[in-house]
């Protein structure tokens, strides 16, 4: 895959910079690399804090050519290409928390988020997927609502090339484009754990983690000791 990679100084959203050139026709490849975002947002809408100089905020247009590939796998995806650029920077193990968080020593390193839009035949016309890293905590620390939350993958005084690492995630993501369950299945942190499942923000039940299943729906057991699956929504392992 060719990127035509776009950096930026700072922008709003790299994900809304980039629905703006995927409307206006611009190729599958096109990359939009940010030093600061004013309105990144997670999933479910959360802010997602992005000061400058401490991040790497990436958004890829992604054109699926009638392939059945949704949202989800490219998210899984994603994680999967972090993880593994994570770990040969800093030569540490990264997990994953369903669905699209990266951590480190217990710490969110990273967040992804993907947004899609669908053509009138009900496939997906195009994709854009958001990838932030938090490189280094901000000047100051990270705010207190991320301090016990948020993590970084250099100390302060360490040095490191952002535009090394967003090539190194962008050729993990684009050169395996096959079966990833594996490595994403075995770096999942959630798997024996107890969480709490969450609608709209709001606490539904607690649940203990059975595993990812092919689909990566998240298999839980309930109080009662049935089982079933989430496709979508979230889940924390900290008490809501």
């Amino acid at each position: 895959m060719q990127y035509i990679i776009e950096k930026y100084d700072c922008v709003g959203s790299t994900n809304d910079l980039v629905k703006q050139k995927a409307k206006a026709g611009a190729p599958a490849g096109t990359v939009v690399l940010a030093s600061a975002q004013t309105a990144g947002r997670g999933r479910m809408g959360r802010q997602f804090a992005s000061p400058a100089g401490s991040g790497l905020y990436m958004s890829v247009l992604l054109r699926p050519e009638g392939k059945a590939e949704d949202a989800l796998t490219i998210t899984t995806r994603a994680a999967v290409a972090v993880a593994k650029t994570v770990e040969k920077y800093t030569g540490r193990p990264a997990a994953i928390k369903w669905v699209n968080d990266v951590y480190q020593n217990g710490k969110k390193v990273c967040g992804i988020l993907t947004e899609g839009q669908t053509a009138p035949d009900g496939s997906l016309a195009y994709a854009v997927l958001g990838i932030g890293v938090n490189l280094r905590a901000p000047d100051g620390g990270f705010p207190e609502a991320l301090r016990d939350i948020a993590g970084a993958l250099f100390a302060k005084d360490e040095a490191f090339d952002r535009d090394a690492i967003a090539v190194d995630i962008l050729d993990a993501f684009f050169e395996d484009c096959g079966d990833c369950y594996d490595e994403y299945a075995k770096r999942s942190m959630l798997d024996g754990k107890t969480v709490t499942v969450l609608r709209g923000g709001e606490a539904v039940c607690t649940a203990e983690v059975v595993g990812i299943d092919r689909d990566f729906a998240l298999c839980i057991r309930l109080a009662d000791g049935s089982e079933t699956k989430l496709q979508t929504g979230e889940v924390s392992v900290r008490p809501v």
